[in-house]
């Protein structure tokens, strides 16, 4: 069985070197980035998202100092009233902001 030559091996031609790029003449440009408003509001978003994520969920100081007075007899009960009131204070205070 003869096996003939596939095509020509011996014309393998070798690549030729990189021709090298023209520099690019230096315009006085420069480039300017603006920042939408959304992207804004939403890298305030983000910070605000990371200092809750930092932020522990049990305040230890504030667990101590009820530690405290509870062992000194100096914690009284709060009264539903007091809570009423701080809760109206903060939602008061939540809806003038906006």
């Amino acid at each position: 069985m003869v096996i003939d030559k596939i095509g020509n091996i011996n014309n393998i031609v070798e690549p030729k070197g990189a021709k090298a790029t023209p520099r690019s003449r230096e315009t006085g440009k420069t480039d300017q980035v603006e920042i939408s408003s959304e992207g804004k509001k939403a890298a305030e978003f983000s910070r605000y998202a990371q200092v809750v994520k930092d932020t522990p969920d049990i305040r230890q100081e504030k667990v101590r100092e009820i530690k405290a007075r509870i062992q000194d007899g100096t914690y009284d009960k709060f009264n539903d009233d007091q809570v009423l009131q701080m809760v109206a204070d903060r939602i008061a205070t939540y809806l003038l902001r906006k």
